[in-house]
C-alpha cells in the first residue's frame, strides 16, 4: 500500500490539492460489450494505428521503440488522414467503457479541480452523473477556464481535449506546439495552479512535455516550495533518475506494486479517501478551516 504523506492528506482535505489523471486511471475500466477489453494507453493506441497503415512503416516502428510518441503520432495521423477520427471513436467510444472503483474513489476525494490528460470521457461522464450534472467539464480551448477555476463549482479540466471534438485533441507534436501558442492562457492557468495547489498525478508518466515544462518552471521559479506528488509502479526507473526528477521538477514519487492490474493502486486510492474523510471530520470538529 502507498504510504500517503500527511501533508498531502491535509492539502486534499482542505481542497488545496488538484488531482491530475492519466491513462493509467482509465486503464482500470472495462468495456460494457467485452469485459476483457480495456482503454488503450497512448502507446497501445499508436500501435493499433500503425497496424492500419500500409508499408513501409519501419521508421514509425522505430519512433515507437524509441518512445518518441509525439512524432510517431503526427506521422500516423497524416498517414491515416480521414480514417483517423474513426479510429479514435472505435478505440475510445464504441467499447462503452464503464467507470471503475478507482473513478468512484477519486470522485469521493471531492477535489474541486480535477485535471486530466485523457481524451476519453469515462471520468467526466461519471462525475456528471454522480453530481447530477453540476460538475463543469472544460477543455483547454474553452475561453472561460480561468473564470471556472476561480469559482466555487467543481470542475474537470481536459488538458488534451476530448473525443467529442477530435479536431481539437492534442496528440501530436504539431498539436502540442500549436496549443501552447494559441491557448497560452490555459497554460498560464496551469502554472498558477502549480503555485497555489499541491498536484497529485495518478496514472500519469513524466513524458508529457507540457507537464515537464510546468513542473520545471515551478521548481526553479519557487525553490524550497513543497513538492508535488506522482504515484508510480515500483522499479519504474533507477533511484538516481528519481532523484533527478526531485531536483529538477520538485516531484516526489509514491510507489506501489503493479501486480494484478495495479490492484494496490486501487486499494491505496480507496485508503486515501478514508484518510481525507477523517481529516475533514477533524477540521469540522475544530473549525480550523
Amino acid at each position: 500500500m502507498i504510504d500517503w504523506p500527511s501533508q498531502l492528506v491535509e492539502d486534499l482535505a482542505r481542497r488545496r490539492a488538484i488531482l491530475f489523471l492519466g491513462s493509467g486511471v482509465s486503464k482500470n475500466s472495462v468495456s460494457e460489450l467485452d469485459p476483457t477489453r480495456r482503454p488503450p494507453t497512448w502507446e497501445e493506441f499508436l500501435r493499433i494505428a500503425l497496424d492500419q497503415c500500409e508499408n513501409p512503416k519501419r521508421h514509425i516502428q522505430a519512433l515507437l521503440n524509441e518512445h518518441d510518441y509525439l512524432t510517431a503520432c503526427e506521422i500516423l495521423k497524416y498517414k491515416l488522414d480521414d480514417r483517423w477520427n474513426g479510429l479514435v471513436h472505435a478505440q475510445f467510444v464504441e467499447p462503452r467503457f464503464n467507470p471503475a472503483d478507482i473513478h468512484r474513489d477519486i470522485f469521493k476525494l471531492d477535489s474541486r479541480i480535477v485535471l486530466t490528460q485523457n481524451v476519453d470521457k469515462i471520468y467526466d461522464a461519471f462525475a456528471l452523473s454522480e453530481s447530477s450534472g453540476t460538475v463543469y467539464v472544460k477543455e483547454y480551448s474553452t475561453a472561460d477556464v480561468a473564470l471556472v477555476v476561480r469559482g466555487d463549482r467543481r470542475c474537470v479540466l481536459k488538458a488534451h481535449g476530448s473525443v467529442d471534438t477530435p479536431g481539437e485533441m492534442i496528440f501530436t507534436r504539431e498539436e502540442y506546439i500549436r496549443g501552447r501558442v494559441a491557448f497560452s492562457s490555459f497554460y498560464r492557468v496551469l502554472d498558477a495552479l502549480a503555485v497555489t495547489h499541491t498536484l497529485l498525478f495518478v496514472g500519469c508518466g513524466v513524458s508529457d512535455p507540457d507537464v515537464k515544462l510546468m513542473l520545471e518552471r515551478h521548481a526553479y521559479s519557487f525553490p524550497g516550495s513543497r513538492p508535488h506528488y506522482m504515484v508510480a509502479p515500483k522499479k519504474s526507473f533507477h533511484t538516481e533518475i528519481e532523484q533527478s526528477f526531485r531536483r529538477n521538477m520538485n516531484l516526489r514519487f509514491l510507489f506501489y506494486k503493479p501486480n494484478d492490474h495495479h490492484a494496490e493502486l486501487r486499494e491505496s486510492v480507496g485508503e486515501l479517501t478514508r484518510l481525507v474523510d477523517a481529516q475533514r471530520e477533524s477540521l469540522a470538529a475544530t473549525r480550523n478551516w
